[in-house]
């Protein structure tokens, strides 16, 4: 027995040893791809000296003698924390992931390379003015010299067996790009769901799921817009509602929205005399976050730059952030930039256009794949835009998008801006910049705030481009794209407040300026209206009780509701139906993770409306299961409100005896879910359903190192239609709150952290507080760290 136990021990011993010694040999690999945080480095192309300080949450400041080295040292940062992220922005917007991950990318990548978007971005580097390359070019050197830096590469690329590849200038311009990805459709599906319910609805009911607004709408300026009344029996002859599936399996994901809250009020408003900003950027969440906290000082003593805020790693520019004299910040504004062309063919190979036929042109592209052959794919593009989509009988169209031009997609804009002076120069700057066209809201130190936007309008002529046309007599078109003095603006209203949310800001003429590219429901909008208008004075943390308003009263009359559903005889002989009633009159209106009532009023209505749109467009889901009825419009709380008042039986899903039967139904299926498989009611708390889910990109990929890379997954308050907007991988990216000429005071909140190093003291740096909604500082900290970087020897002037 000893001679066999042994072998056994010195085996196990020695697998002990090699495994131990495979531990070591990945940390010590980890620990080397940290990123230097003191000391003195010198950097090739450097003028003159720029220091580097963290503070205790990593917050970079960097300090030196021009724009230009700062950008070199800004790369070399974002390079040393961020370069993994960095390039899977590149990545995203070239199509180009699959290289690097396989083919579990390749349907995102053939979807996006059809635009083409690396192409574009060398064009535009080949036309940038003379006066921005040389930030470009620094940020390009910086980045590099920071990748080569680093004793060993970023550790993503151990796990993924790759090699990281040198930074270009194209791959600034495509990680702006890939914001144009997240910000605006690049498929054309709204146009195009909108035309297939045309096709297949009556005209009546297809007009009322139109609803361009509801009494929930909010815009700086004009009244708000109605929904259509309801069509009556007659019109809707030979239709049906009718739900050809059970309640819960009707029930969709909830849906993400891109977009944030951003509001400004006037310095008569403010404890301090200067205007008051506060932004927040709400995106998909990962670790690292998207965002790079970021300080920026150069200059001479006569004319010294102080700029404080969010950096996008891959890029040199200042995103959002205040210079002392202006703050600046965005929302998505959901105005309309592209259009879905309908092709008119004679054969497969031509379209019509108002010159004649052309022929379509055909461009072969190769998609890399890690571990397989290469893809090939052909993409055909008019004389418009790349051809998207072709229905089951063959009709093809095509897409026209802002991003398509490369005289108009990108340049370096904002650097003008966080140059500015005042809020009129900011928006008169802000005009002439090319980024995702944005609300731009500005706030300066003398009280002054106002709001325009951002990025390239383009200019219809003939159609209003919410549905495809065809362009091909020359009748519906592109004439170019609106000049500085065409955009609306809005600069310092009377009542001082300025708010955006994702949901309609203009009316009239503006209205029809910007387009119609999907507008929000005005919920949110409308309670930062009201939230701003019951103070007459605000200091920084006023803003942020605003900011973190998780209040729920677009659920008021819906619990109300809801109570007279589940009366005394509905809850006869149904003890769970008597405890969720139970639950709901505890109603406190919040969406707090601790909730019941909450989450019990809240899914019956969203489950509710599932069912509903589900046996309105039963003929829709049967030809595209995957459809999204938003597409048709995101007012349909307003609509679905109006047919619960008032229950015309035209509209009610077939074998249902009448609408309380049917709302009976819901709540029935709702409290099914919520208790199946054991689970009590008193556990499902909202909490229980929003819980973080913010997790490294890697996750997917490499799932076993999730859990050491991943955020922790807590129970988080907030909802869509409030301003605290949150979901479990969805929010708030920033949140700033900043007076110019003020910023000591100003307030920042970030998820994630600064670094994506998981060994690095930053890490999850500010994380916590941005769950809690602790206030933290926007302007850095004392040092804790400091690295200097300098020419090298020989370059200094």
């Amino acid at each position: 027995m000893k001679r066999l136990l042994r072998p056994f021990l010195l085996s196990s011993l020695l697998i002990l040893v090699l495994a131990g010694a495979a531990l070591l040999w990945a940390y010590w690999q980890l620990d080397a791809s940290l990123p230097l945080l003191d000391g003195r480095l010198p950097v090739k192309g450097l003028q003159a000296e720029v220091s580097i300080s963290r503070d205790a949450l990593g917050t970079a400041t960097l300090r030196g003698r021009d724009r230009v080295d700062v950008a070199r040292a800004l790369g070399f940062v974002h390079a040393q924390e961020r370069f993994f992220q960095m390039d899977l922005l590149r990545r995203r917007a070239a199509g180009e992931l699959s290289a690097l991950v396989g083919k579990a990318a390749l349907d995102v990548d053939k979807s996006v390379r059809r635009h083409r978007l690396r192409w574009r971005a060398e064009q535009i580097v080949a036309s940038l003015p003379p006066d921005q390359l040389p930030i470009l070019n620094a940020y390009v050197d910086g980045v590099n010299a920071g990748l080569d830096t680093l004793a060993e590469k970023p550790f993503e690329y151990f796990l993924l067996a790759s090699t990281p590849q040198r930074w270009q200038a194209a791959d600034t311009i495509l990680a702006a790009y890939a914001m144009y990805l997240t910000l605006q459709a690049s498929d054309g599906e709204v146009e195009l769901t909108r035309l297939q319910a045309k096709q297949h609805l009556p005209a009546a009911l297809y007009n009322f799921l139109r609803a361009p607004g509801s009494d929930w709408d909010a815009p700086l300026f004009g009244e708000a817009l109605q929904a259509s009344p309801l069509p009556d029996a007659a019109s809707l002859a030979n239709w049906q509602a009718r739900l050809d599936t059970p309640i819960w399996d009707a029930q969709r994901p909830d849906a993400v929205f891109p977009g944030s809250n951003n509001w400004a009020v006037a310095g008569q408003l403010t404890h301090n005399g200067a205007a008051m900003l506060e932004n927040d950027m709400h995106l998909g969440l990962q670790v690292p976050n998207i965002w790079f906290r970021t300080r920026l000082q150069y200059g001479s003593a006569e004319g010294e730059r102080d700029v404080v805020g969010v950096s996008l790693p891959g890029t040199p520019m200042m995103i959002v952030g205040s210079n002392g004299q202006v703050a600046w910040g965005f929302t998505n504004s959901y105005g309309d930039y592209s259009d879905v062309i309908s092709l008119e063919q004679p054969d497969p190979a031509h379209y019509q256009t108002p010159e004649g036929l052309h022929e379509l042109a055909i461009v072969k592209e190769t998609i890399a794949v890690k571990g397989e052959q290469p893809v090939a794919l052909t993409i055909e593009e008019t004389m418009w835009g790349p051809v998207i989509h072709t229905d089951a009988d063959g009709k093809r169209y095509a897409f026209r998008w802002v991003a398509h031009d490369t005289t108009q997609a990108v340049n370096f804009g904002l650097l003008e801006i966080e140059r500015s002076q005042n809020v009129l120069q900011a928006l008169q700057l802000a005009k002439q910049a090319r980024v995702p066209s944005q609300n731009f809201v500005a706030a300066d130190r003398d009280g002054n705030i106002g709001w325009t936007i951002i990025g390239a309008i383009p200019r219809r002529i003939g159609f209003s481009g919410t549905e495809p046309v065809s362009w091909a007599s020359g009748g519906y078109r592109w004439d170019g794209y609106r000049e500085p003095d065409e955009y609306p603006e809005v600069l310092n209203p009377l009542d001082g407040r300025i708010w955006t949310a994702n949901a309609r800001v203009v009316s009239g003429d503006a209205l029809n300026v910007l387009g119609d590219g999907g507008y929000d429901f005005g919920a949110r909008a409308k309670q930062i209206r009201d939230d701003l208008r019951s103070r007459q004075q605000f200091s920084e943390t006023d803003l942020l009780d605003v900011a973190l308003d998780d209040r729920a009263p677009v659920l008021d009359r819906w619990q109300q509701h809801l109570l007279t559903v589940l009366d005394d005889a509905a809850v006869q002989g149904h003890p769970l139906r008597a405890e969720a009633r139970e639950q709901i009159a505890k109603w406190r209106g919040r969406a707090t993770a601790d909730s019941v009532d909450y989450r019990l009023v809240r899914g019956f209505r969203y489950l509710l409306r599932d069912a509903l749109y589900r046996a309105w467009l039963h003929e829709l889901y049967a030809i595209n299961p995957e459809l999204k009825p938003s597409a048709l419009s995101n007012h349909w709380e307003g609509l679905v409100w109006q047919v619960l008042q008032q229950q015309p039986p035209q509209f009610l899903p077939q074998g249902y005896a009448n609408w309380h039967d049917f709302e009976l139904a819901v709540v029935d299926a709702l409290l099914g879910g919520l208790t199946a498989n054991g689970h009590a009611l008193t556990e499902r708390d909202w909490g229980d359903k929003n819980t973080a889910a913010i997790r490294h990109p890697l996750s997917r990929f490499v799932p076993l190192v999730g859990r050491y890379l991943d955020a922790p997954a807590e129970p988080l308050p907030g909802d869509a239609n409030m301003p605290r907007v949150q979901a479990p991988a969805f929010g708030s990216s920033e949140r700033m709150i900043v007076s110019p000429g003020h910023e000591a005071n100003g307030l920042f909140h970030m998820p994630g952290g600064q670094s994506g190093h998981p060994l690095s003291p930053f890490y999850l740096s500010g994380h916590e507080a941005w769950v809690k909604g602790q206030p933290t500082p926007l302007l850095p900290g004392e040092p804790v760290h400091t690295l200097v970087l300098q020419p090298e020897i020989g370059m200094r002037p």
